[in-house]
């Protein structure tokens, strides 16, 4: 691997040569003719062609590194943006949030957990919150010492005190069929519209207030005349999550 100033001198170097290459390649052909088009294919090729020439290989090598160099900076740029926004979500200053990734699902991808390659060596406990940039994914089930096993929203067994914002009713989700939603026990006077979100509620006592749960696609009757039941579309791509922040404990 070349030195650092060895290699910025070269990605210089390499500028240049495509700057004018590109430029003897638009205006070589109108002001030279048919030699300016020789001429703007033999540079082109000096910078991109292949030779025996050991100064051309070297050139061409210092360009393949840089392209690799700038592939993983736009890489970590690109995830570092991703945590700001999943930090920025959970509204709480006396949290950690642990990124961690998807291993695989088990018994289907709605309704079985998510493996994470997070354990108790990580510092996570059963019960912990998990979410995605897009909203609220489940609750930690269980726990091993380097991953641990997360229950989406989508799980029969997963209940969240939630509100609707801006109408500001209250029920609780549950999963309904196709990877849906629906909030219930609805008060039958909740002015709830169509495209409503529907939020994590302070009553729930196990989620953070105001985590994206999803938003609101249809409301009809539950039991009748006693309460609403509202379709919820969820916020997360529940078969398409490769990343996840999970909530630590909270820290005084």
């Amino acid at each position: 691997m070349l030195g650092s100033g060895h290699l910025g001198g070269r990605g210089r170097r390499i500028g240049k040569y495509v700057f004018l290459s590109i430029l003897l390649l638009i205006v070589g052909p109108s002001l030279l003719g048919g030699a300016g088009s020789w001429l703007a294919a033999r540079f082109s090729d000096l910078v991109a062609g292949s030779s025996d020439d050991p100064s051309r290989d070297e050139l061409q090598t210092c360009v393949a590194e840089l392209m690799i160099e700038n592939a993983q900076l736009r890489e970590q740029v690109m995830k570092a943006e991703r945590y700001r926004l999943l930090l920025g979500i959970t509204r709480t200053s006396r949290r950690t949030a642990l990124a961690g990734r998807v291993l695989y699902r088990t018994e289907g991808l709605v309704e079985g957990s998510l493996v994470i390659d997070r354990g108790t060596r990580d510092g996570v406990t059963q019960g912990a919150v998990c979410l995605t940039s897009g909203g609220l994914v489940g609750i930690v089930s269980s726990v091993s010492d380097r991953t641990c096993e997360v229950l989406p929203l989508t799980s029969p067994s997963i209940r969240v005190s939630c509100a609707t914002y801006p109408s500001g009713a209250v029920g609780i989700l549950e999963p309904s069929q196709g990877g849906q939603l629906r909030l219930v026990n609805v008060d039958l006077g909740s002015d709830v519209q169509t495209g409503d979100q529907v939020v994590t509620s302070r009553f729930g006592g196990v989620y953070p207030d105001g985590l994206l749960v999803g938003t609101v696609v249809s409301h009809g009757s539950g039991r009748p005349g006693l309460e609403l039941e509202l379709t919820v579309e969820p916020a997360v791509d529940f078969g398409r999550i490769s990343e996840v922040l999970i909530l630590l404990e909270e820290t005084s």
